[in-house]
């Protein structure tokens, strides 16, 4: 199983209590499937940087679980056809180790063995100065 993160923004003008049913429900969903719900981050009403759906504000949710692709799949498409939720979005984030290519792309030769005995272009100017 991987680790999964959804943002749901819900529908800012209904009821804390269908609020309520909407994010059960999701968790609900996830374990039904044999997913496990890390965290559900109520962040509460915020303003949107669009408009959608002629609204500015949302009710946010962050939903942190474990799932299988399949258990993303259905999640997704009951946030789709549930008129409460106005976006969503998952993601999968990335381990906390480094893939083999990151960690190479971030290695840096240093200045002497980069360029052997030729002065860098800063020492360079230093000199002729």
């Amino acid at each position: 199983m991987r680790q999964y993160e959804t943002l749901m923004v819900l529908h800012p003008e209904i009821p804390e209590a269908q609020t309520r049913e909407t994010i059960d429900r999701a968790k609900r969903l996830i374990e039904g499937m044999g997913g496990s719900v890390n965290q559900m981050q109520e962040w509460g009403m915020r303003e949107l940087a669009y408009s959608i759906k002629k609204f500015t504000r949302g009710y946010y949710v962050i939903a942190e679980y474990s799932a299988t692709p399949d258990v993303v799949r259905e999640l997704e498409r009951t946030l789709k056809i549930a008129d409460e939720i106005l976006r969503f979005m998952t993601v999968a984030p990335v381990p906390a180790r480094q893939s083999k290519k990151a960690a190479k792309m971030r290695r840096r030769p240093d200045s002497s063995t980069a360029m052997g005995s030729q002065p860098t272009r800063a020492e360079s100017n230093e000199q002729g100065a």
